[in-house]
């Protein structure tokens, strides 16, 4: 899935797909943002399940069993955590700031890293957990507490996280804080009933 980025992964994904056969290329053609692009992904994938993984090179696709031995586990959803993650310090914080007193504390999910660029799905429970990034700046930080909602059984492994080689990420630190607060705000809006419900049945 290109999303519409300048980094040469279109092309790439052309070339991979002249030369395998089961093997497509979907391609945005403007750069909507990740979320788009996952909803992209769930809406054009065809196998059963649905591997979500960045193409900065910074995640090893050798580990994709992990994910889908505990989807035969009867796992839904799967998440990767960077345990020894590489990223600077500041992005470090931010992240654990907000698993911890959002993922965790709002939503009493016990997930270390929500925002890993490496998961797993169940492609028809993905189709059906409404996953519409419409109104949202990033929805891609909530997709594990809408899994939830929805009643999805998810679960987390222990991933290698590698440096970046080359290129440069579009998460500016100063900024990401306000708009996941933004986005927090209108999700508890949209899910108010639902988040409810989840509450209850701690």
């Amino acid at each position: 899935m290109d999303d519409g980025s300048t980094d040469r992964s279109a092309a790439l994904c052309d070339v991979l797909a002249e030369d395998h056969t089961n093997v497509r290329a979907v391609h945005h053609e403007v750069n909507l943002g990740r979320s788009y692009a996952i909803r992209t992904g769930f809406q054009q994938a065809k196998g059963d399940i649905v591997i979500i993984m960045d193409a900065d090179r910074q995640y090893e696709p050798k580990q994709i069993p992990l994910f889908l031995s505990k989807i035969d586990e009867g796992f839904d959803a799967v998440t990767g955590w960077r345990r020894e993650r590489t990223d600077t310090f500041i992005r470090r914080f931010i992240s654990k700031t907000y698993n911890r007193f959002i993922i965790r504390s709002k939503f009493g999910l016990q997930i270390k890293d929500q925002n890993s660029g490496f998961k797993a799905f169940r492609r028809e429970k993905a189709m059906s957990m409404g996953f519409d990034p419409e109104g949202y700046k990033g929805l891609h930080r909530f997709i594990l507490p809408l899994a939830a909602l929805n009643g999805m059984k998810i679960a987390e492994v222990p991933i290698v996280h590698y440096d970046r080689p080359s290129g440069k990420s579009y998460i500016k630190f100063y900024t990401v804080p306000f708009i996941t607060l933004g986005d927090f705000s209108k999700f508890k809006k949209d899910h108010r009933e639902e988040i409810m419900t989840l509450k209850k049945k701690r």
